[in-house]
């Protein structure tokens, strides 16, 4: 209640501070800490979990994700040329040797001309790499969307134990937390239907 002077939650029997709990990996709150944090029980003591670094810890996952998708998409490039490079190259000297009467080297390049096209085919990369920069493209505008709207949040409540950058913080990860899952779900759709364009 405004006026009234901050709860003490380390004297209430059962009640532990918010830093106590377990935090996930992906940085968001348990559903035990948030309804928590909801009702105004807990106040942010120096060096406690806060709503800031709750904020800068998801912009870093958010670049560590965006970095994967990057090494992966390059290494799919890679992969495509090398595969696709040799083919070609094998199938010319396939077609020189033969014209020169050199069976034996002309069957040699045959074959790994057609290993590197069966090879390709059954993994196929090209699908792959416009999922990936779809990803990071998707991945940097909500770090951009993350920071713009939570500098709102600060220049707004510039008191950093107030208690509406926690309500604002937790609405922000809600709002991350449903694009994370978005990106996860086109990712996974196209890893499990590989050479499948959608």
């Amino acid at each position: 209640m405004p006026g009234s002077a901050p709860i003490d939650v380390a004297a209430l029997e059962g009640r532990r501070s918010i830093s106590d709990y377990p935090r996930p990996a992906s940085g968001f709150a348990s559903s035990d800490a948030r309804s928590e944090s909801d009702s105004g029980a807990y106040e942010f003591k120096p060096g406690a979990f806060a709503p800031e670094t709750a904020i800068d810890e998801q912009i870093s996952d958010l670049e560590r994700w965006a970095m994967a998708n990057l090494a992966r998409d390059r290494k799919d490039k890679i992969r495509y040329w090398v595969l696709r490079g040799t083919a070609c190259a094998s199938a010319i000297a396939a077609a020189i040797t033969a014209g020169f009467a050199q069976p034996r080297p002309a069957m040699v390049f045959g074959a790994l001309a057609a290993l590197c096209v069966a090879v390709d085919a059954a993994w196929p990369s090209d699908s792959f790499r416009n999922v990936h920069r779809r990803a990071v493209y998707d991945l940097r505008e909500l770090q951009n969307t993350l920071k713009l709207r939570w500098d709102k949040v600060r220049l707004a409540h510039p008191d950093a134990a107030a208690p509406q950058r926690t309500a604002h913080a937790l609405a922000l990860l809600d709002q991350v937390q449903s694009k994370r899952e978005e990106i996860g779900k086109y990712l996974g759709s196209a890893e499990a239907s590989p050479g499948i364009k959608r």
